[in-house]
């Protein structure tokens, strides 16, 4: 695990992917809970428990549950049950969980990591060292919840999606970022006007687009990124350019 291939970050369903103007809502939305606050998570150095267990499965499409599960074991001790770890780490957002596993990678096998990527210029694999260390690993604080008011004066509730949400949208196995939206609209709504969550991907699905639209904005408002890339040029033909850090295929190379 002391080089990998850098490859394509995984979409954001709840990424910002119009070019437009923002759908117009009759309020702007608001926090309806205190902040998350960024957890401290009590990691320990992987042993060869973990080795075994990336070594297995790090050709499985879900490569968020084994993140997820890689983190969890490190949590308790080698060997010992991760039901309550696993449990802990699902509920983490996305960006938090990435940045525990930089962390938990320099901890493991030391700061200096070797990389390889292609140029999109000539196509060339391009060679790489850098340190974990330089990489902003600094995780904005998070609202439990956002409320948003649509259509007129229904308030819509809902909470930000998690690690394990993540792990849920990769085992459904969508194609199609509107069916992966749907999916996780209905994960994180909590309340929409007088109903109560849990919801249906069949209600989500039903909404109006400027209703789901709306939503959306006000998870993207709020959600944290961990937006890493590494500056890097070509030896070859000389293009620079900014290559993404995607934490999961840098700890899963193929």
């Amino acid at each position: 695990m002391t080089s990998t291939k850098a490859s394509e970050r995984m979409d954001n369903p709840f990424g910002r992917r119009r070019a437009a103007e923002p759908p117009r809502v009759e309020e702007p939305p608001r926090t309806v809970a205190a902040s998350r606050g960024i957890p401290a998570l009590p990691l320990r150095p992987m042993t060869g428990y973990e080795e075994e267990l990336v070594e297995e499965h790090r050709d499985d499409a879900n490569t968020a549950a084994l993140c997820n599960e890689l983190l969890a074991r490190c949590l308790v001790p080698p060997g010992a049950d991760a039901t309550a770890a696993r449990t802990r780490v699902r509920s983490l957002l996305v960006a938090e969980r990435d940045a525990a596993l930089v962390s938990l990678r320099r901890m493991s096998l030391g700061d200096k990591v070797s990389s390889r990527v292609s140029c999109p210029a000539c196509g060339r694999e391009v060679e790489i060292d850098f340190n974990l260390s330089a990489l902003p690993l600094s995780v904005a604080e998070a609202p439990e919840r956002v409320e948003v008011v649509v259509e007129g004066d229904i308030r819509a509730v809902l909470r930000l999606p998690t690690a394990g949400d993540q792990e849920e949208l990769l085992s459904a196995g969508l194609d199609g970022e509107s069916l992966r939206r749907t999916f996780l609209l209905a994960r994180t709504l909590v309340r929409f006007g007088d109903r109560e969550g849990p919801f249906e991907p069949e209600f989500t699905r039903g909404l109006r687009l400027l209703v789901r639209n709306a939503m959306e904005e006000a998870l993207e408002r709020v959600m944290p990124d961990l937006d890493l890339s590494m500056g890097v040029t070509c030896h070859d033909c000389g293009h620079a350019w900014s290559a993404p850090f995607d934490v999961p295929s840098f700890f899963l190379p193929r």
